[in-house]
């Protein structure tokens, strides 16, 4: 069955990331110091913190990563979820524009049969 909304335009291709954009615009959110470009800085920040200052980072660091896991196994669904949606509005699209010339080979039989 033909839809109508699809056979206008061709569907947009779902982005994609890099692993690096993916993994930074989850974790910016949860805690930004584990983020690709701060990552490297951190051994200068931290210099002079306490071993219990470094334990209660660690647990901090070890939640926020858990939660990545969390939100990371969340964007694939969605994103799996995005590209059976182009799947389909592409099936459509081509099967839309199948018919229409089918459609128009059609009306230009019948036209030469209304002429002889």
């Amino acid at each position: 069955m033909p839809n109508s909304s699809s056979s206008t335009s061709i569907p947009a291709i779902p982005t994609q990331k890099s692993g690096a954009e993916i993994y930074n615009s989850i974790m910016r959110e949860i805690e930004p110091e584990l983020t690709t470009d701060q990552i490297p800085l951190m051994k200068a920040k931290y210099k002079d913190e306490t071993p219990e200052q470094k334990k209660a980072r660690g647990k901090r660091y070890a939640k926020a990563m858990e939660e990545y896991e969390r939100r990371y196994a969340a964007y694939l669904q969605e994103q799996d979820a995005k590209v059976r949606s182009f799947k389909i509005e592409a099936m459509h699209f081509i099967e839309d524009k199948a018919a229409e010339s089918d459609q128009q080979k059609l009306l230009s039989i019948e036209s030469s049969f209304n002429t002889h």
